[in-house]
């Protein structure tokens, strides 16, 4: 059975691994020159006592690379569109898997060793991935970036793979046609990553907050930081968010310039505003990445066992 996975399979494993090797020779060598920068800056600045802005100065020349590898937060769906959704629905929709059941393979056996093939070729493609993009992103994760890559780089990465695989192998199952299968892993899984990213990712612990003097923006926050929301705080404790209107500020601290309105943040800070900031230190990244990865990996294994009850127990 397992040959004949990899028969009917082995196109996909190869032009797979084929777009790998050429995404890794590329990453090596622009990781490389990256990582030359990284340090011959640091070197050069700290024999001058010098130092600017790192982020303003590094990988500024970098910007296609660095959108290719923003890219790969889509690979993992890739697995479920084209690997997964089809492996069960096309069986279905061409009717080949009454061929192999009377051929002395039960259900669970054909689809326990199509979910495991499937399953192994997206771990160890997402794994290789999100190691490669983690080595690239090295210098900009020391420079205290690395919540702005937290889709593409550490565990999570596999997580998704594993659930987009998941997702594909139950829905194939449901519907049993190929194209439905694939329009639904599409909608699916962008609108659970969405909800997870914008709602449930930024609760997975509680959030920090501080008041900090006007002026300092989020600078205030540990380097590196999350900053999940930043507005004014007025004497009284009311948060105004940035959409504080002039009516809400002392008349002294409203101002006319260029023919338009403004409020002066000196006298703001005189009157007692103050900037608040809510953030999640860089310190929870790979917390954070357990507890999303884990959430994937529970989301899938309740995936797969939709799927062997749809295969198993319904009608052929």
């Amino acid at each position: 059975m397992s040959f004949l996975v990899w028969r009917l399979h082995r196109h996909q494993v190869y032009w797979a691994a084929a777009a790998l090797a050429v995404l890794a020779v590329l990453l090596v060598v622009t990781g490389t020159t990256m990582a030359n920068d990284y340090r011959a800056f640091f070197a050069t600045c700290s024999a001058t006592q010098n130092c600017p802005d790192a982020g303003s100065v590094l990988f500024r020349g970098d910007g296609a690379i660095i959108d290719l590898v923003d890219a790969t937060l889509i690979v993992p769906l890739l697995f479920g569109l084209f690997w997964a959704a089809p492996l069960v629905a096309k069986e279905y929709e061409g009717g080949t898997q009454n061929l192999a059941w009377t051929q002395g393979v039960t259900r669970r056996h054909w689809l326990s060793t199509n979910v495991m093939w499937v399953f192994l070729a997206a771990v160890v493609w997402a794994g290789a991935l999100t190691g490669l993009v983690g080595w690239w992103r090295s210098p900009e994760n020391a420079l205290g970036t690395r919540f702005d890559a937290f889709d593409i780089q550490g565990i999570v990465p596999v997580g998704y793979a594993v659930f987009a695989v998941a997702l594909g192998l139950a829905v194939g199952s449901m519907f049993r046609r190929v194209l439905p299968a694939i329009a639904t892993t599409l909608g699916a899984f962008f609108a659970v990553r969405i909800v997870t990213a914008i709602y449930i990712r930024p609760h997975f612990m509680a959030a920090i907050t501080k008041l900090l003097p006007l002026g300092l923006s989020t600078r205030g926050a540990p380097a590196g930081a999350w900053i999940l929301s930043s507005g004014l705080v007025g004497p009284d404790g009311h948060y105004y968010g940035n959409a504080i209107s002039l009516n809400q500020v002392p008349a002294a601290c409203r101002i006319v310039q260029f023919g338009g309105k403004g409020m002066t943040p000196t006298c703001l800070a005189a009157h007692g505003f103050h900037q608040r900031i809510t953030f999640q230190p860089a310190s929870r990244f790979w917390a954070f990445q357990g507890i999303e990865g884990a959430i994937f990996l529970l989301l899938a294994i309740a995936l797969v066992a939709f799927a062997y009850r749809m295969v198993l127990r319904r009608d052929a």
